[in-house]
């Protein structure tokens, strides 16, 4: 048979091969209850199932397998178009380790036994599946229920007065279905035997008891997987069992999770139970795509179908990976992450359909289609990451679009208010907090604000009205709290007023007392030339890093106070009280900017998951953040993902606007949430984690890059300890220290005596850096290029084309 051939010959291939049916065995499990009995084979027959398609084999061709026929299945048609082959079958291991689990269906669902001749049975609702002990023979006891308890302590103190008073055996069993602690007394072989020692016990005022039947097994047997559900529902199997849907819209789920395909669930040699999910590739890469890639936060069709290409060709290249285990794939990061219907969207179904059977090739043979999710800015060679021969298609590459030409029309321009630059007495340049106060309405700009206004002696009135401004921003229940002195002139005056009626005289004298007061001024140099009423106010500032003397240590208390470094404090106060008065995100896209027909372009900005467009006023007042700094400028190029910080006036329009520059530059994976990251470890904890890879080294003393691969990943590492050094592989110390990548830059804090304390690592990317970077391609994807273009940027040499 063709192995293109769709979902419903997958499912008669898979009943051919395993078996057909669930039937009595001599042996019982040993967890069976006696209300329990064997599923038998006269159970009805299934339903019929949909009329199957013409590629499914002839009815004779399938009584030859001398088999008994099952009803084929079609497949899920609510994504695939009717007669869409599902692609070659592909066994995905769900789950390894299981000792217990669910299964369960919306509809009519088949079951029947591996290796077994027994009809298939239709099933309804949950069943659950356990790995149990198989025993040779089992009967039936009885016993007399005295008492029932929520506690366990009270069923043990009954037990104790029952066995002094009658001289029976006690037994407390707890009902598994209610969690009640049972109280039963006595072992008869009859029901007439165990009513004698009843009459006595109500006689002796137990008047609840009553006589219950229980099934004791005998023997030992081998494990089995067995199976119970409604309606009596039991069947075990030592060689598993195969579940299949009856309607293309009602699947299967394990553990409530849905899934395509079929279930097979066998015994592993762990004695633990192996789900393996059968079905077409087509139909697991729809499970696949969006656990790989998030379709919401990287959107762009052409990189959710290179997502979509690259998983096809690693799946067809991996076939048969867990072969001695009995499936192809695993479900989880060792191969494809794999989550099934519930993963399923809109955005990662079309690039799986639209991407129908095609995988890359280098030299007519499919490649190992690696990939990574961040690369920060440059893959790896495969050889250096994996100590291994080099593979000429994963080889070190850019992640960055050809010549920088992303987003080329992405050009803000802004206005200033200020012709140049202005410094504070504390050193900093202070043109963003003079402009944004202006922008806010605490000061005004007339008189215009000039050098000489902004270098004169702050004026009472002044000083009260811009403090009645900026607390009625901040905080505007609070009154001001006593009139401006004629002090607030000074730089101690005004300090002393400026704080007292921004942050409360209570709040200072809370915080602050004489000593604090004291230890703070006296690290001054003219500390002691602070006025008393304002030495409180001037160590409440200095204590929250809202003020800063002079660069030489210097207040200066009697000099003017000068509008300039009136206004910075002001609305650096005014920030610090209420940060969200700028907006943040992340830039997404600019439009209209170009075209004079708009007066206002707009900005859409993002932050989490929410995208929002502002208007943005033709000219605001725009600054760059470098470090901390911020620089007036006018005109900046954005080319996506730059972190913002803006105001949005009473209008509604952006009119002050600050743009940090991607600290990752124009590496198209910048939009990952971990291109850049910071990891300390202690040297402790780093000797722990390494102790199985290094072996005996002694007392680790330090770790040093040995060698750096093209990317400027750390390809292998010395190790350095007390009694000798090793070398060893980047990636595997990577992966021991729990890092996101092995492209980072080490640094080390000391303890005092000089030996090492810690270690940190300044870092990029997230995984092993080798082959397409699934963020990347997503940044490649804005910048225009097609899914083609993406995957040859990361596998080198390589070409497209249908695999079936």
């Amino acid at each position: 048979m063709s192995r293109t051939h769709i979902f419903p010959a997958l499912i008669l291939i898979l009943v051919l091969a395993s078996a057909s049916g669930c039937t009595r065995r001599r042996a019982t499990a040993k967890a069976a209850p006696a209300s329990a009995p064997t599923l038998k084979v006269s159970k009805p027959a299934p339903k019929p199932a949909a009329k199957a398609p013409a590629e499914q084999p002839a009815p004779d061709e399938t009584a030859k397998s001398g088999q008994p026929a099952v009803p084929s299945l079609p497949q899920f048609t609510e994504v695939f178009p009717p007669g869409t082959p599902a692609g070659p079958s592909i066994r995905i291991g769900l789950t390894t380790a299981a000792a217990e689990l669910r299964i369960s269906c919306a509809g009519d669902y088949y079951l029947w036994e591996k290796g077994s001749e027994a009809n298939t049975q239709t099933l309804q609702g949950e069943v659950q599946l356990r790995v149990e002990q198989q025993v040779e023979a089992s009967f039936n006891l009885f016993r007399i229920q005295v008492g029932s308890f929520a506690r366990q302590e009270l069923a043990e103190e009954m037990g104790k007065e029952l066995e002094s008073r009658f001289s029976v055996t006690v037994r407390i069993r707890k009902n598994p279905a209610t969690g009640t602690h049972q109280v039963r007394i006595g072992e008869f072989s009859s029901r007439d035997e165990a009513r004698n020692l009843l009459t006595t016990l109500k006689d002796a005022g137990f008047k609840d008891a009553f006589v219950v039947q229980e099934t004791v097994s005998e023997g030992g047997g081998g494990l089995v997987v067995a199976v119970r559900g409604s309606q009596n529902l039991y069947c075990s199997s030592q060689t598993g069992f195969v579940f299949a849907p009856a309607s293309p819209d009602k699947p299967l789920t394990l553990n409530g999770r849905p899934y395509r395909g079929v279930f097979e669930v066998v015994m592993n040699p762990s004695w633990r139970m192996t789900v393996i999910n059968q079905l077409g590739i087509e139909e697991y890469l729809l499970g696949v795509v969006p656990a790989e890639i998030s379709p919401t936060q990287y959107p762009e069709f052409a990189a959710l179908a290179a997502q979509a290409i690259a998983a096809r060709t690693y799946a067809l290249k991996n076939m048969g990976r867990f072969k001695s285990e009995g499936y192809d794939l695993s479900a989880d990061t060792r191969t494809q992450v794999y989550d099934g219907i519930a993963a399923e969207t809109p955005a990662t179904n079309e690039a799986v359909l639209k991407t129908f059977g095609l995988a890359i090739y280098y030299r007519d043979k499919l490649i190992d289609a690696m990939y990574t999710s961040t690369c920060g800015g440059r893959t790896e060679d495969f050889a250096n990451v994996f100590d291994a021969p080099p593979v000429p298609y994963l080889q070190s590459v850019f992640c960055a679009v050809e010549g920088n030409q992303e987003n080329n029309g992405n050009v803000l321009e802004g206005k200033h208010a200020l012709e140049r630059i202005l410094v504070t007495d504390e050193g900093r340049v202070a043109n963003r907090n003079l402009e944004l106060a202006l922008v806010l309405g605490i000061v005004e700009n007339n008189p215009k604000l000039s050098l000489d206004f902004l270098e004169g002696t702050i004026q009472p009135a002044e000083a009260a009205r811009w403090m009645r401004n900026a607390v009625k921003i901040a905080q505007p229940t609070r009154p001001l709290e006593h009139a401006v002195p004629q002090e607030a002139q000074t730089r101690a005056g005004f300090l002393h007023y400026a704080a007292t009626s921004f942050f409360g005289a209570d709040e200072i004298q809370r915080t602050i007392s004489p000593s604090d007061a004291v230890y703070y001024l006296d690290n001054l140099r003219d500390g002691h030339e602070v006025p008393e009423f304002a030495r409180p106010a001037l160590a409440y500032l200095m204590q929250r890093g809202l003020w800063q003397p002079y660069s030489d240590n210097t207040v200066r208390p009697k000099d003017p106070m000068r509008r300039l470094d009136a206004i910075f404090l002001l609305l650096q106060w005014v920030e610090s009280a209420k940060p969200e008065i700028l907006r943040r995100g992340t830039f997404v896209s600019l439009t209209g900017f170009a075209s004079e027909e708009n007066p206002d372009p707009t900005l859409s900005i993002k932050w989490g998951n929410r995208t929002q467009e502002f208007p943005l006023s033709r000219q605001p007042y725009l600054y760059r953040l470098d470090a901390g700094r911020y620089t007036p400028v006018d005109s900046l190029k954005i080319i996506g993902n730059e972190k913002i910080a803006f105001h949005v006036n009473s209008g509604g329009i952006i009119d002050f606007l600050e743009v940090e520059l991607n600290p990752t530059g124009a590496s198209s994976d910048r939009y990952s949430p971990v291109a850049t990251w910071d990891v300390t470890l202690s040297r402790s904890a780093v000797a722990e984690k390494l102790r199985s890879l290094s072996g005996d080294i002694g007392e680790l003393r330090d770790l040093r890059p040995a060698r750096i691969g093209n990317s400027g990943r750390v390809v292998q590492i010395e190790v350095i300890g007390s009694k000798k050094s090793v070398v060893l592989n980047g990636y595997r110390v990577r992966n021991a220290l729990g890092l996101r990548d092995t492209l980072f830059t080490l640094t080390r804090q000391h303890n005092p005596d000089g030996s090492v304390a810690s270690f940190r690592f300044h870092g990029r990317g997230w995984g092993h850096g080798v082959g397409l970077c699934q963020v990347g391609a997503y940044g490649m994807a804005r910048a225009g290029r097609s899914y083609e273009e993406i995957l040859k940027t990361y596998y080198q040499g390589v070409e497209i084309r249908r695999a079936y």
